[in-house]
C-alpha cells in the first residue's frame, strides 16, 4: 500500500551525507518539513542546501544510535554505508516510536521508498516494487516520466492550485464535507474558470471561484 504522509511541520532526521542520502532528501523538500542531516560530511550538494537553509546539517561521528535520544523526530532515514549501523539506528527509532526507513534493508523497514515522478512540485505519481527492487523501480519510472508529463498539463496544475485555495476557503463558510465537495465540483467544471485557466488568467480564475463561494446557498 502505498501512502502519502504528511510532513508538514515534522522533524525528519536524515542519516548520512552522500548519493543515497541525497536522493532521500531531494524527495523531501517539497514536503514542508525540517530536514536534519547527521554525518561526519556531505557531498557538495548537500552542503549548498546547507547554505541555502533548505537543511540542518549535525557534524557527526557515529559509532551507535544513541544520538537520537535527543530528538523527537517523525521520521529517520539511515542512508549510510555501514550496515551494522542501519541496523542499530532502525532498532533505536522503533524502540522510541518513530517511523524508520533504512535505504540497504527496505525489508525491516516501516515502509519501502518509491520511486517519485515531481510535476512541477504539485503531482506526485510513486512507482514501488515493494522493496523487491529499488533498481526496476527507477528504471520503471525513468520509462514512464515523459510519459505523465505529457498528459498532465500546465493546466491541470493550476486547477488542483485553485482547487485547494476554494477548499480552503470553503472550510470557513460551507459546514458539510458533502456540501463542499459538491461546491469543488461546481468550481472544476465550470466554463469560466477553465477558459480562464487556459488563458493563463489565473487570479480571475480565483476571483472567479470565490464570487461562486459567496454565492453558495
Amino acid at each position: 500500500m502505498i501512502v502519502d504522509l504528511n510532513l508538514k511541520g515534522n522533524l525528519v532526521i536524515i542519516i548520512g551525507g552522500g548519493a543515497e542520502a541525497m536522493k532521500k532528501i531531494n524527495s523531501l523538500l517539497t514536503q514542508d518539513c525540517k530536514i536534519l542531516v547527521i554525518s561526519d560530511k556531505i557531498n557538495t550538494q548537500l552542503a549548498n542546501y546547507v547554505k541555502q537553509k533548505k537543511i540542518n546539517f549535525k557534524k557527526t561521528k557515529l559509532k551507535d544510535a544513541n544520538f537520537l535520544l535527543k530528538y523527537k523526530p517523525f521520521l529517520i532515514m539511515a542512508a549510510t554505508n555501514d550496515r551494522n549501523l542501519n541496523r542499530k539506528i532502525i532498532q533505536k527509532a522503533k524502540k522510541i516510536k518513530c517511523l524508520v526507513y533504512a535505504s540497504d534493508d527496505p525489508e525491516i523497514s516501516d515502509f519501502a521508498h518509491p520511486s517519485v515522478i515531481n510535476i512541477e512540485d504539485t503531482v506526485q505519481i510513486a512507482i514501488s516494487t515493494g522493496g523487491r527492487s529499488p533498481v526496476m523501480a527507477r528504471k520503471l519510472k525513468l520509462q514512464t516520466e515523459k510519459i505523465f508529463k505529457k498528459i498532465i498539463k500546465k493546466e491541470d496544475i493550476h486547477h488542483i492550485k485553485l482547487q485547494q485555495i476554494a477548499r480552503d476557503a470553503a472550510k470557513k463558510i460551507i459546514p458539510t464535507q458533502l456540501e463542499r465537495k459538491k461546491f469543488l465540483y461546481l468550481v472544476l467544471n465550470d466554463k469560466t474558470i477553465k477558459q480562464l485557466i487556459k488563458d493563463n488568467k489565473l487570479k480571475k480564475a480565483q476571483q472567479r471561484a470565490m464570487l461562486m463561494l459567496r454565492r453558495w446557498k
